[in-house]
């Protein structure tokens, strides 16, 4: 993802050479030549870097730091006057400047300063956020995640059909749910239902209701879930699962608004928002007859797909964590945190059954940890524990995605990911000694000690040799 920088400078002529060198350095800058408008546009987006004049017609340059982090409290700010002074110098950086810089500015120093803003930007460890959704915390701090929210909040407050998608396990109906509560719906009915889960020969029933007779059992009247979520939003889990006839009747209520109920020839209507689902691949069920194109067209009004945790494994502590909160919580044990020595076990594996069952093991290793404040690899199923993969490089299937889905990827995590694997797989081999593992990795051992922290790689035997003055 390209860094943007917001650059604030009145006189047109520099603006336009310091937009053009910002863009050959591969950023996306954006220029404006006022402090009025640049607090206005903070308001609508976040930047990166801001880079500002301090003397502008109007307000200062310096009155812009507070609204830029405000936005963002990670920016990286750069201001530059032709007017340098200690005083000024020391109100900016007592505003939240990072470095001050004297006009006329050379550009091979603006380019090492925006360099530097970049490494530093890039090495300051992302923010965990949290929405809550129904009592159920949706965390995020991958990129790919937190892109994901964004989407979420955008699309929120309009009345469109939106389908999510994702293997089983990823938190599709937590993404429906964030949805409907971020939106003007909120406080009507979110009505949920899995049509793999019912019957074919019922499913008709549940989604539209029937009058008294309909059939042999039917004695009174029955609200279908469509009827149920009437100024709501309804959640239709598994939509690959549903038959062609049924898949008919569902698109004439997403076109027209209206159904009758089993039995009836009274039309009803209603003011639903659909959010449909599936871990199935619809393109496939198109080409091979099973699922209707215009019912697919109709739901993918908006398209979110929901990543495996392999694809964001920055997000798999915090999730972890959160899951051991909670649980604890709800059945009266104290509060307890991951061990640091579980944590590359956690990164390391593969999760097929995703959130749920990181779910599921965080809730075995707090009963199993019992009344101690520390969850220990222990404590984790044997699965986890002694993973047969730990040590081996992760192969295309499991760790990089064979297609890059649209929305993208959580690069740095997946990288990241690829590494530490690497590095483990290399260490288990020289039983820990940093300096052979540096020379099977053709990379010098300090370059390999750096990573090592980086990555929080725990080295359980310490290097034995001796290390030459001049080897780096």
């Amino acid at each position: 993802m390209k860094t943007k920088i917001l650059v604030v400078e009145d006189d047109s002529r520099l603006r336009s050479l310091l937009l053009e060198s910002i863009a050959l350095e591969g950023h996306s800058p954006e220029g404006l030549g006022s402090a009025e408008a640049a607090i206005e546009r903070l308001s609508e987006e976040k930047f990166d870097i801001l880079l500002t004049d301090v003397n502008l017609p109007g307000k200062s340059g310096l009155e812009i730091l507070p609204h830029c982090l405000q936005a963002n409290p990670n920016a990286y700010i750069l201001v530059m006057t032709g007017f340098g002074t200690i005083d000024t110098a020391v109100q900016a950086m007592k505003l939240g400047a990072a470095d001050f810089l004297c006009k006329p500015v050379g550009l091979s120093d603006l380019i090492s300063a925006i360099r530097v803003a970049v490494e530093k930007i890039q090495q300051t460890p992302s923010p965990v956020t949290i929405m809550t959704v129904s009592n159920s915390p949706l965390i995020a701090k991958s990129t790919v995640m937190l892109n994901l929210l964004e989407q979420v909040k955008t699309i929120a407050p309009y009345k469109i059909n939106v389908l999510v998608t994702g293997e089983t396990g990823t938190g599709k109906e937590l993404i429906a749910k964030a949805i409907h509560f971020t939106s003007p719906r909120a406080d009507a009915p979110f009505i949920a239902l899995n049509c793999a889960a019912v019957p074919e020969q019922l499913l008709e029933d549940e989604l539209f209701g029937h009058v008294k007779g309909a059939f042999t059992g039917a004695q009174t009247d029955r609200k279908g879930r469509f009827e149920q979520a009437d100024g709501g939003t309804l959640f239709l889990d598994e939509i690959g699962d549903m038959n062609m006839a049924l898949q008919s009747k569902l698109l004439r209520v997403l076109q027209e608004s209206e159904f009758e109920k089993l039995g009836s020839s009274k039309t009803l209507k209603v003011d639903v928002r659909v959010v449909a689902a599936t871990s199935a691949d619809l393109d496939k069920k198109i080409a091979d007859g099973s699922f209707r194109p215009d019912l697919y067209h109709r739901l993918n009004v908006v398209h979110l797909r929901v990543p495996p945790l392999r694809e964001r494994p920055d997000d798999i502590m915090p999730i972890a964590q959160g899951l051991l909160e909670k649980f604890c919580r709800s059945v009266g044990l104290p509060e307890k945190v991951i061990a640091d020595e579980a944590h590359h076990s956690l990164i390391s594996y593969n999760f097929p059954g995703n959130v749920r069952q990181l779910q599921n093991c965080m809730e075995r290793a707090a009963v199993f940890s019992g009344i101690s404040p520390t969850v220990n690899l222990e404590h984790f199923p044997e699965e986890i524990k002694n993973q047969t993969n730990l040590f081996q490089i992760p192969t295309t299937s499991t760790v990089i995605p064979t297609n890059i889905p649209d929305e993208g990827i959580d690069f740095s995590g997946v990288v990241s990911q690829v590494e530490r694997e690497l590095l483990l797989q290399t260490l288990e081999k020289t039983g820990g000694n940093k300096m052979q593992a540096a020379k099977l990795l053709n990379m010098k051992r300090t370059t390999l000690v750096e990573k090592i922290k980086r990555l929080n790689i725990e080295v359980e035997e310490e290097d034995k040799e001796t290390v030459s003055v001049n080897e780096d």
